[in-house]
Order: structure tokens, then C-alpha cells, then sequence
């Protein structure tokens, strides 16, 4: 048996001393960028999973100016077929997500820019998506984050997602419970959020119930929080459990762009890393939230990363067992001279990071996916790039310790 990683990059312990390894180098590295042509004209939002169920990841890529998001099957090798299949409503859609949710294939998730509808994809195990439902949301909202998670412990994921004025204004939070079948019941959930930006699962006070994330950025008093809403396993939720995250930085306005879920000080509580822009000059920072345990959170250390982070991932990039960071740079303008690339900051296993290493895309408005793309048990990125009209694939060739036994 060898060390298995966790979707958060944590290596799991099969036994006492299990998994444990030699000296790893905190230094990250990736061969040369493969570039290949996306089937729009603009790709966003980007997810991997297994959509044909041959144990090889597949991309689903948004497009700000497509009819629908579009499926590229993995070959294994870090190279990807043509492009198949569509998930949507026939109008553009800028945000993706996977999940199985009739307990058989791999199904998408797909927002629509135009607003009113988010549209789950039921797949049918060869990257095609025969059946799509669609979820009504306020007309004059869009989807700006997907996420699931087996609400109700019945062993089918269920479906959350929130909405905003196109990332403004006042939004929503949604909850859909699965039938089991590819039918839904709910919203049983639906709770005004103030500019939510992301929402994400996890269990944060350890009583194996899946709980619900969600950040915002508040215009109206120039602050962002983090609100945790604790499960009960039934698929009710408690009010949210607010962190207030001040808007400056310093001098400098900063704004919340990304946030993603692991335990990154080793104490077996989930925390929460968030992604913030500095308004004046377009640096930015990672800011760690520890949990504590029982759904409330504490603020831990702050740490470089790479210009303009838009899109955040965990994975154990360089096979120390700890959750590492990667973030997507898009920049602001070629005035900025912030090409697009993305930046890697290895975890210390106390929730701090080491100063972000930073890699080209050959693509500008880079978003991001982490999946093992070419089987070599190292997880690799993938990059929509969404002014170049191209796909990256970035694969990690950082030396890994041998495992001790």
C-alpha cells in the first residue's frame, strides 16, 4: 500500500506511524506549461472528475461567451481528447462544479450568466449529459459559487450554492437535498447572504456532520466575514456563525476573492484560508482562519501570495503529508505587468506558509482545478485562461520523500 491523499492534500493515516516521511523541501516545481485551445472564446469556470469512469480525470470548462460548459476526457498522460458533451441552459456560464448526485456517474454543475437558473447535469458515464435540471434563483442573480456535500448522511451528495448581483449586492444561500435519483427536494434552505463571493463544505466541529462555509465581502461597511452554518446530518442548518474580517489592510482596501477548507495547523480542526486583493496597488495576501472546533473561528497568520489571487486550492504539492495553497493570478491590467500564472505556498503544518512560488501559464485570467491528471500520484493544475482562449495544464514534478513504514 502507499500513502492515499485526501481531496485536501492531507495524507490519510492507515495506522499508527503510517504514511510518516523523510525531510521534504519546501521547493515546488512543474514541467513546462501545456497549452491547448479551449472550445470557447472565453473559459472561466473549470472543475476535473472522472466523467467516464475510466480512473482518469476529465475537464469541465465554463466560457463567459459559450451556450454551455463544455467536457475534455483526460488521456492519462496530462493530455486532454476533443471537446464533448454540455452542461447548462443554453446561455453562457462562468461558474462549474461536479458531484454525484443519483449515486451512478459523475454529474456537472453550471451557473448561468444571464441569471434565474442554476443547472445540474446528470451524467451518463461516457462525458455526455442527457438530463438537465434546472434550479430557479432570483432573476436578477447569478450563481457565484457551487458546492456539495452529503447533507443528510442518506450517501447521495446534496446541493449548495449561493447567488449575487453578478457578485454584488444582497444574495442568497440555497439547499437542495438529493432524492437519490437525480431529483431534488428543497430548497430547504434559503437565507439572505450579504455579496457572497464562495461557498464551501466541511465538518468544523467534529460530530461527522457536514457543515456549510461561506464567504462575503459587505460593501456596505467595508468588511468581509466568514459565516460557518453548523449540519445537524438531517439537512437543517443553525444560524451562521459569523467571523468579521476588517476591509483594511493596512492603508490599503482589500477585497475577499477565494477561500478553501483544510486543517493546516495539524489540531484536527478544519480552518479556512481566504484569498484578499489590496485595492492599491493589486498585491495581495492569505489570510488563515483556525478553527477551534465547535464552528467558531480565530484568526491566525498572514501570508504572501501571488498578484490578484481570483480562484484557491489545497493539495500536498511536494508529498510532506502537510496541505499546501494554490492560487490562480489574473492581472489587472497589462499595465499592472502581472501576467497570468499561479502561485504555490507550501504549508508549515502550523498554519503558516512559505512565501509563494510562482509559475507562468502562458494565459491571462488564469482560474483554477487541482487533479492527478497524468497518474504519477502527484496532484497537478490545470488553468482556464479566459483572455487567451486556452487551457494549461501544469504538471508537478517536485521530488516526493519516501514513505517510512
Amino acid at each position: 500500500m502507499r500513502c492515499s491523499i485526501a481531496l485536501l492534500g492531507i495524507c490519510l493515516l492507515a495506522a499508527p506511524g503510517y504514511c510518516q516521511k523523510s525531510s521534504s523541501s519546501p521547493h515546488v516545481s512543474f514541467a513546462n506549461p501545456i497549452v491547448f485551445p479551449s472550445e470557447g472564446p472565453f473559459p472561466t469556470g473549470i472543475a476535473s472528475g472522472d466523467f467516464n469512469n475510466d480512473g482518469i480525470p476529465d475537464l469541465i470548462v465554463g466560457d463567459n461567451a459559450a451556450s454551455v460548459a463544455s467536457v475534455a476526457l483526460g488521456n492519462g498522460d496530462g493530455t486532454f481528447g476533443d471537446w464533448i458533451g454540455g452542461c447548462g441552459t443554453s446561455d453562457p456560464s462562468s461558474v462549474v462544479a461536479v458531484g454525484k448526485f443519483d449515486g451512478k456517474n459523475l454529474d456537472a454543475l453550471a451557473n448561468d450568466i444571464w441569471g434565474g437558473y442554476a443547472a445540474l447535469c446528470l451524467g451518463d458515464g461516457t462525458g455526455e449529459f442527457p438530463k438537465t435540471e434546472l434550479f430557479p434563483v432570483n432573476v436578477s442573480n447569478i450563481v457565484t459559487s457551487f458546492a456539495s456535500a452529503d447533507f443528510n448522511r442518506d450517501g447521495t451528495d446534496d446541493l449548495a450554492f449561493v447567488t449575487g448581483l453578478n457578485g454584488l449586492g444582497v444574495g442568497e444561500l440555497y439547499v437542495y437535498l438529493s432524492n437519490g435519483d437525480g431529483t431534488f427536494r428543497g430548497p430547504l434552505l434559503r437565507t439572505a447572504t450579504t455579496n457572497p463571493v464562495a461557498v464551501a463544505t466541511g465538518d468544523f466541529n467534529n460530530d461527522g456532520n457536514q457543515d456549510i462555509v461561506i464567504l462575503t465581502d459587505d460593501n456596505t461597511d467595508f468588511g468581509a466575514y466568514v459565516a460557518v452554518l453548523l449540519g445537524d446530518g438531517t439537512g437543517g442548518f443553525t444560524s451562521p456563525i459569523k467571523f468579521r474580517i476588517p476591509k483594511y489592510h493596512g492603508n490599503d482596501i482589500a477585497w475577499a476573492s477565494a477561500l478553501a477548507v483544510a486543517d493546516f495547523n495539524g489540531d484536527h480542526n478544519l480552518d479556512v484560508a481566504v484569498t484578499f486583493i489590496r485595492d492599491s496597488d493589486r498585491s495581495s495576501y492569505v489570510l488563515i482562519l483556525l478553527g477551534n472546533g465547535d464552528g467558531t473561528l480565530r484568526k491566525g497568520a498572514t501570508s504572501h501570495a501571488g498578484p490578484d489571487p481570483m480562484s484557491v486550492a489545497v493539495a500536498d504539492f511536494n508529498g510532506d503529508g502537510i496541505p499546501d495553497l494554490v492560487v490562480a493570478n489574473d492581472p489587472c491590467s497589462p499595465s499592472c505587468g502581472n501576467p497570468g500564472s499561479i502561485s504555490v505556498l507550501v504549508g508549515n503544518g502550523d498554519g503558516t506558509f512559505q512565501p509563494p512560488q510562482t509559475f507562468s501559464v502562458n494565459g491571462e485570467f488564469p482560474q483554477l482545478t487541482v487533479a492527478d491528471v497524468n497518474g504519477d500520484g502527484k496532484p497537478d493544475v490545470v488553468t482556464a485562461n479566459g483572455d487567451s482562449r486556452s487551457i494549461t495544464v501544469l504538471l508537478n514534478t517536485t521530488p516526493w520523500p519516501e514513505a517510512k513504514h
